[in-house]
């Protein structure tokens, strides 16, 4: 999940580099001493209260639909041996074609589910990424206006950077200052 979040985190940063252009440009303007920092993302992702927050829950629908999926494959499983010759031989055609339907929409289900697992999977890990992203850049904001910085870049974006650059452990100070945990909410009674 890591790899995928930060992939799309990679792909977004596109825009950055634009901005570093920008900043190019803009330095004579500013005397030529635009400060800038540099953020690491995956370092937020994996060392904050939000990151942290968020990577729980998407491991526990994860783990929900993966049950969900193991179950339709057991039972597909447990079905399978009755289509041995032997097996077949000793029910009526009715009762093999009945056998056979259930089977396909065994099968069936499992495909749709498994279908399913992965748009839940991809839903959910672009609702991460956004999430973090917004958090970052707002934290970000905050640090770049304590720390008088003109730019704050991700740092897929830089070919190098210097670690003096590196405001990465600030923003997820900031990140987990504005941190509101997510309330868990109590299962309804059946």
């Amino acid at each position: 999940m890591k790899n995928s979040v930060l992939r799309i985190l990679g792909a977004i940063t596109v825009g950055a580099v634009g901005t570093l252009a920008l900043t190019s440009a803009t330095a004579p303007a500013t005397g030529g001493n635009a400060k800038i920092g540099i953020v690491n993302l995956k370092t937020c992702f994996e060392g904050s209260k939000l990151g942290k927050q968020e990577h729980a829950r998407f491991e526990e629908i994860k783990k929900q639909i993966e049950t969900t999926i193991e179950g339709k494959e057991k039972e597909l499983n447990d079905m399978a041996p009755k289509f041995s010759d032997e097996y077949l031989d000793t029910l009526s055609p009715e009762a093999e074609a009945e056998l056979k339907g259930k089977y396909q929409r065994l099968a069936q289900e499992l495909s749709q589910l498994q279908n399913q697992y992965y748009n839940m999977m991809s839903q959910a890990n672009m609702q991460i990424v956004q999430t973090i992203q917004e958090a970052v850049s707002t934290a970000s904001k905050k640090v770049a206006e304590s720390k008088g910085l003109d730019l704050v870049l991700n740092q897929e974006a830089c070919f190098f950077n210097g670690s003096s650059l590196d405001v990465s452990t600030a923003v997820i100070s900031e990140m987990d200052s504005q941190f509101k945990p997510e309330e868990v909410k109590p299962e309804a009674k059946k």
